[in-house]
C-alpha cells in the first residue's frame, strides 16, 4: 500500500450531501470512476466527507436524544470504475493535526471527544471501516448520546485512513482524512413540499424563448432543508423546470433572520460557490413560523441570468 496525490480524473457522481435527506443514503448506488492519464484503472481508497471543499468537514445535523444511538460519520470510498470485488477493511485513526489545522484556518474551537470530561462514545468495529463487496462506500460509525454534544463546547470527530488490510489498494494523498461534527437540527430543518414555483433564464439580459429548462414547476420532488447552523440551511432543491439539477449552485444556502416582524422572518439566499446569487429585488423572501412556509425568490448569474421563485411548505422531519 502506498500514498499518492490524485492528479488524474477523479469524479464522484454521487457526492451531493443531504440530497436524499440522509447522510448515508447519499452514497448508495453511486458510480465512481478513477483512471490515470495512461488509461490504467486505479483502486484508490479515500475519505469523501464533502464534494466541494478541501477541508473535508461536515456538520451532521441530528435529532437530540438522551439515549445512545449509532451514527454514520466519515464516508470512506473506493474510487474505481468497478464496485468492490471483495470486502475492503480500512482502519481509521485519530487525526488531531487535521482538526487543529481546521480550527486555525476557520477560527473555530472544535474539540475531539475522548479525553476526560468530553462525551463518551464507542467506535463501531474499533474504527475499522468495511467497504462491502459490491459497493463503493463504507462508514466510520460511532455510538453515542447526541444530546451530550449540544452544549457550549463544540465537538468534532477527526479521523484519517491509517491502513488498508487487503493488498492492491492505494490510499489517496489529498483526501485521506475527514472531520464530522454532530450538531442539533434547527427549527427549520425538515422535508418540504414544493408549492407553486417557476424558473426563468435570460441571455445577456434578454429573456430566453423556447427554452425547455425554464417555466413553471409541474412535478418536482420534495425539498430537504438541512441544518448547517442555528439559522442556516443547505437547500438541495434548485432544479430546472424539467426536474434536472442545476449545476453551479449545489451549495445554495438559506439564512433565516432570528427576528420576527409582522409574523414573518426575513430570508437571505446565497451560494457558497457562486457569489452572484442574491435575493430578487422587489420580491418576497421570508419564512412564516405559524404555517412553516418559505417564500423564496432569488437569482444568480451575470451575463446569463437565472432566477427561481418557489414556495416550500413543511411536511415533516428528515
Amino acid at each position: 500500500m502506498k500514498n499518492i496525490n490524485i492528479r488524474y480524473l477523479f469524479t464522484i457522481t454521487v457526492l451531493a450531501l443531504s440530497v436524499a435527506g440522509c447522510y448515508e443514503d447519499d452514497f448508495k448506488d453511486g458510480k465512481i470512476q478513477s483512471v490515470d492519464s495512461q488509461g490504467n484503472v486505479q483502486k484508490i481508497i479515500s475519505t469523501a466527507v464533502t464534494s466541494t471543499a478541501n477541508d473535508e468537514f461536515y456538520a451532521n445535523a441530528v435529532d437530540a436524544s438522551t439515549s445512545s444511538k449509532e451514527f454514520s460519520m466519515i464516508p470512506v470510498v473506493l474510487n474505481s470504475k468497478d464496485l468492490a470485488s471483495e470486502d475492503i477493511h480500512v482502519t481509521m485513526v485519530p487525526a488531531l493535526d487535521s482538526l487543529a489545522k481546521y480550527n486555525t484556518k476557520h477560527g473555530t474551537n472544535y474539540v475531539m471527544p475522548g479525553a476526560a470530561g468530553t462525551p463518551a462514545f464507542t467506535l463501531i468495529d474499533g474504527g475499522v471501516v468495511t467497504i462491502p463487496a459490491g459497493s463503493n462506500v463504507g462508514y466510520l460509525k460511532i455510538k453515542t448520546v447526541s444530546a451530550d454534544y449540544f452544549g457550549s463546547t463544540q465537538y468534532a470527530f477527526a479521523y484519517k485512513i491509517g491502513s488498508v488490510q487487503e493488498s492492491g489498494y492505494t490510499v489517496s494523498g489529498n483526501h485521506v482524512s475527514g472531520i464530522v461534527a454532530l450538531i442539533p437540527k434547527n427549527d427549520f430543518d425538515g422535508v418540504y413540499a414544493n408549492g407553486p414555483g417557476e424558473v426563468k433564464r435570460d441571455t445577456g439580459g434578454v429573456p430566453n424563448t423556447g427554452d425547455a429548462l425554464q417555466g413553471p414547476y409541474t412535478s418536482v420532488p420534495d425539498a430537504n432543508l438541512v441544518t448547517t447552523g442555528k439559522y442556516t440551511l443547505y437547500f438541495n432543491f434548485p432544479l430546472w423546470a424539467t426536474g434536472g439539477g442545476i449545476a453551479g449552485i449545489d451549495n445554495t444556502v438559506i439564512t433565516v433572520s432570528p427576528t420576527i416582524v409582522g409574523g414573518k422572518q426575513l430570508v437571505t439566499m446565497s451560494c457558497l460557490t457562486n457569489p452572484s446569487m442574491v435575493n430578487m429585488p422587489g420580491e418576497i423572501n421570508d419564512y412564516d413560523p405559524a404555517t412553516k412556509t418559505f417564500r423564496l425568490a432569488f437569482r444568480w448569474g451575470t451575463a446569463n441570468g437565472r432566477s427561481i421563485k418557489c414556495t416550500l411548505k413543511y411536511k415533516g422531519s428528515r
